[in-house]
């Protein structure tokens, strides 16, 4: 059905712009509810330096430029105290030139010897006090960047889409410092418009806004206070920067050739000597368009898969952390998780990858390919044999529609030795109001051999503000509907379901903290193809008609200025249809969290209740017990320590398994650009049934990187693994990267 993919892809595209064009008209009304394109109070002029000499960055302001420029200030509460005039003020000017966008910072604070300012690692600004801004080039109220700093200068960046959404993998090229002195601290930015997916013209306005957090006090703070519909809505209440002229992004080309080097020990056999070479490119076709493009990428950095105790039948969904896969991943979301780029390489080398994202007028554009298999010549030594020789794609095109609304088309394949598994789907979101939610997206799937009820619809609504939350969601998935070789979808095969689902919290502020309750009802039936049934033993109180529930009721609080900052109890209560048994189950649990401003801070969370066994296919009890600690003795040195226990009881009230998972991670800052990180991770399963028995694995691993110049990296990596019935492995390799910016 889909062998004609052009042919699909106009039908689609066609299908778009017919759901575009009925949603502008039902909804326009309900859009002028949105946003004014006033100005208002909250507007800043840019101040165009010319040929004068940009400021210096040093993180003290102390340039007669930035005196140049206007100041805004006036930073209200969001919290603790909702409205009210910030406790310390922020001061803050925004430069530019022909490439570049300089934007300081003037952070006042009182106690000025207490200021939290811990040295960390790229993206990690949260354990310290820090500044951030948020910019809506295109002025379209929806997309955009953020950036943000410490008083350290450690960098923190991410895109901004459809108004309430955020991917914090995106990285750009910029420059920021900071600095403490008696008055507070302060930071300058130095931001190339090369990063930014730019528009045309002259005299643009920008939506600009701020957010700080003094993170002693947890006060969080805003330039242009947010509505109380808008605490989600971000990209569509900011204020404005004016007078944008005469900038130019240029055609940023990025290549970035890369070598490695090492050798890899495996128990029994000789020492093998690894090495390979290769490339990635990036080019901006356009300002707001472009192409990235990867031959034999390596990922010898990237720190592996945090284990998890897992009972339940389905994989844990780890994150993805290769680069290459990360940034611009979030194009390609949707309802359904049709497109899971962690599929790419999971059983082959990857040979290559190319990928576009961007924005053209107003459709939005992801692309990607990807080939895995034999890298050949670029395997300096004798490399492995690769297990699958694949071509992974994926497409997506959304459309803008009314204010902060669009409409979707999304499509992903695999194509394996003249097999194929592909997966389509029309979407929509609703954003109205700054407050009502609705979105939706019907998918199929089309899988060799399969023919039947393949189909897949989610229908939701949800409205949140500053004091409750609600949600409201429905969904069927055919039995046939598969998603697995190209997303991500906890599902058996030949079994779907038909379900609704309603969520809701109330949360008010109280003298700055914020006690609330919550509760969650879903009705679940079961949806069967007859494959599924075959070889299984049914229980005679199943029947395919049956419906389950499950409800959730929790109480907690969120508190400012204490040891503990959140503490969280709950009761679920659950009817549970499986074709083995039929059965009612409850469940107890907590969650209680440190204030992670001390040196000393950390999570607690357990639970003891009813599962179903999918080993034995019958009905058990579970306890867990988990605790993650996180340790700061010095500025630049992290210890985080986390431990899971697991206990799980059969009808006989006997114990037929133990699981335990552990793992250490240390990492030393000597700069904010050279690091040291170990890691060590245990993970053990005592099984009782049918026979007793053990299994167990450990790794330990150390990596140390410098990043000598921006996206130019040096690392030295070392891995040992072994487990019960498998050999010892030890790999060190050596690797580094140098980005040549045409």
């Amino acid at each position: 059905m889909f062998n004609a993919l052009p042919a699909a892809l106009i039908l689609g595209g066609i299908l778009l712009h017919v759901l575009a064009a009925l949603l502008i008209a039902l909804l326009s009304p309900l859009s002028l509810l949105a946003h004014s394109d006033g100005l208002g109070e909250h507007a800043i002029q840019a101040y165009d330096i010319g040929d004068q000499t940009p400021p210096t960055i040093d993180g003290r302001l102390d340039e007669a430029i930035w005196q140049q420029a206007d100041a805004a200030s006036g930073a209200r509460q969001l919290a603790p105290q909702r409205g009210e005039p910030a406790v310390d003020d922020t001061e803050f000017y925004i430069l530019y030139d022909r490439h570049n966008l300089y934007v300081g910072f003037r952070c006042f604070d009182s106690e000025p010897d207490k200021i939290i300012n811990r040295l960390d690692r790229r993206g990690r600004i949260f354990p310290s006090d820090w500044i951030s801004f948020y910019i809506d080039p295109h002025h379209d109220h929806r997309t955009g960047y953020t950036f943000a700093t410490t008083p350290g200068g450690i960098q923190s960046d991410g895109y901004r889409y459809d108004d309430t959404d955020s991917d914090r993998n995106w990285r750009g090229i910029w420059w920021v410092e900071g600095h403490i002195d008696d008055r507070g601290w302060t930071a300058e930015f130095k931001i190339p418009f090369a990063n930014f997916r730019l528009p045309e013209g002259e005299d643009q306005v920008w939506g600009f806004d701020i957010e700080r957090l003094n993170k002693r006090k947890n006060e969080w703070t805003v330039w242009k206070q947010m509505t109380q519909a808008g605490i989600y809505t971000r990209m569509s209440d900011l204020g404005h920067a004016v007078g944008f002229s005469n900038i130019e992004a240029g055609k940023l080309f990025e290549i970035t050739p890369y070598t490695l080097g090492g050798a890899a020990k495996t128990e029994g056999l000789e020492a093998d000597g690894q090495g390979a070479v290769g490339l990635d490119l990036q080019y901006n076709l356009t300002p707001a368009l472009k192409t990235n493009l990867t031959v034999n990428p390596d990922f010898a950095q990237v720190e592996a898969d945090q284990v998890e105790i897992n009972l339940t039948r389905f994989p844990t969904r780890f994150p993805e952390r290769r680069p290459f896969f990360v940034e611009g991943n979030s194009f390609f979301e949707t309802p359904f998780d049709l497109f899971f780029s962690r599929r790419i390489g999971s059983r082959g080398d990857i040979v290559w990858g190319s990928k576009m994202t961007g924005k053209v007028d107003d459709y939005s554009i992801g692309f990607l390919a990807s080939q895995t298999g034999s890298t050949g010549l670029l395997e300096l030594g004798d490399g492995q044999a690769s297990r699958e020789d694949a071509l992974y794609s994926a497409l997506r095109i959304k459309k803008d529609v009314l204010r902060r609304s669009n409409v979707g088309l999304m499509f992903a394949g695999k194509e394996l030795d003249g097999a194929h598994s592909r997966v389509g789907g029309l979407d929509f979101n609703i954003d109205f109001a700054k407050t009502y939610k609705v979105q939706g997206q019907y998918a199929m799937s089309f899988q060799d051999g399969s023919d039947g009820d393949n189909s897949a619809l989610n229908l939701e609504f949800n409205q949140r503000n500053f004091l409750w939350d609600l949600e409201v969601e429905v969904e069927r998935v055919a039995p046939l509907f598969e998603t697995n070789q190209t997303g991500f979808l906890r599902k058996e095969p030949f079994r779907g379901w038909q379900g609704l689902e309603i969520d809701g919290s109330y949360g008010p502020r109280w003298q700055g903290h914020r006690p609330f309750v919550s509760g969650r009802i879903d009705f679940a039936q079961g949806l069967y193809d007859d494959a599924y049934f075959a070889g299984r033993e049914l229980s005679p109180e199943f029947e395919e008609d049956l419906v389950g529930w499950d409800g959730q009721l929790a109480a907690g609080m969120e508190l400012t200025e204490k040891p503990i900052s959140f503490f969280e109890v709950f009761y679920e209560r659950s009817h549970n249809i499986e074709l083995t048994d039929v059965f009612d189950g409850n469940e107890f649990g907590f969650f209680l969290e440190t204030n992670s401003s001390r040196m000393v801070s950390g999570e607690l969370f357990g639970s003891i209740g009813d599962f179903f066994n999918f080993s034995r296919q019958a009905v058990g009890k579970q306890r867990q017990l988990g605790l993650f600690g996180n340790a700061r003795p010095r500025s630049n040195l992290s210890i985080d320590l986390s431990g899971t226990l697991a206990q799980t009881r059969g009808q006989d009230d006997e114990v037929d398994g133990r699981f335990t998972v552990g793992s250490l991670r240390t990492t030393y800052l000597f700069t904010r650009d050279t690091f040291l990180r170990v890691f060590a991770q245990t993970e053990r399963q005592k099984l009782f049934v049918p026979t007793e028995r053990t299994e167990s694995n450990h790794l330990v691993s150390a990596l140390f990187g410098w990043e000598y110049s921006p996206k130019s990296h040096f690392f030295i990596a070392y891995n040992e693994t072994n487990g019960d019935g498998r050999p010892d492995e030890r790999v060190l390799l050596l690797k580094l990267s140098y980005l040549s910016n045409l």
